[in-house]
């Protein structure tokens, strides 16, 4: 017979986890920020004292804790992402990126796991061109990615200049849709926003506003301290 737990699905809010020798419900429990209890009622079936290895269970997530972070450098892990990619794109090992989120497991990461990446240069620059009402991404002194920002309120006018990325959050508030990136300036910043389509939406004098699936990108594109030319 077919063991069902080899071939299963993990519904949202949970994460599937592959059994490996040596461990408990407790360990995994800890890991993931859960309980062994809970693992078990969303697991029927499972022997905690007999787990085989190679079985696949479904892990319930708590609300996720970030990671200690003090710079706020955060990453959002997307489908395909790999340890040694993300580490790869931010000029840093993969070893760097493991000792910075202690407890994950390198080799199941999961779709929106918050991750922090350690501060390094950073691979792109960003110009935003606000009469032309677009964001322009370099990596590498080329062209990576374009987005269109919200029209500019002449009434409170977007600063101009040159700026640094100070510091990051994911899901920010209604206010600022899905990610807000900090800058150099008081208050100022690029953010989402919820309302579809832009519509009735602006950017003006303390924020440069994407939609929220752009804004969700470039969130993981930009380390903190990369530079953010307006213009």
């Amino acid at each position: 017979m077919i063991n069902p737990y080899f071939y299963r699905q993990c519904l949202a809010g949970f994460v599937p986890y592959t059994i490996r020798r040596g461990d408990t419900l407790d360990r995994i429990a800890e890991a993931y920020g859960t309980s062994a209890q809970d693992i078990m009622i969303a697991n029927p079936g499972i022997n905690p004292y007999n787990l085989q290895v190679g079985i696949l269970i479904c892990v319930p997530l708590k609300i996720q804790l970030y990671p200690s972070c003090p710079t706020t450098n955060y990453y959002v892990v997307r489908q395909g992402d790999t340890l040694e990619s993300i580490a790869g794109y931010f000029n840093i090992t993969p070893m760097q990126l493991l000792y910075s989120n202690y407890g994950i497991d390198p080799d199941d990461l999961y779709e929106d796991q918050i991750l922090c990446i350690p501060v390094a240069p950073s691979p792109v620059s960003i110009d935003v061109r606000i009469s032309e009402g677009r964001l322009i991404v370099y990596l590498d002194g080329n062209a990576f990615r374009t987005y269109s920002i919200a029209i500019e309120n002449t009434a409170y006018p977007v600063p101009r200049g040159t700026f640094t990325v100070l510091n990051k959050q994911v899901d920010p508030g209604t206010e600022r849709g899905a990610r807000w990136l900090g800058l150099s300036e008081a208050g100022f910043g690029i953010h989402g926003t919820n309302t579809p389509g832009f519509i009735d939406v602006v950017s003006s004098g303390n924020s440069i506003i994407m939609s929220n699936q752009d804004i969700s990108e470039l969130f993981n594109l930009t380390p903190v301290g990369t530079t953010v030319k307006v213009s």
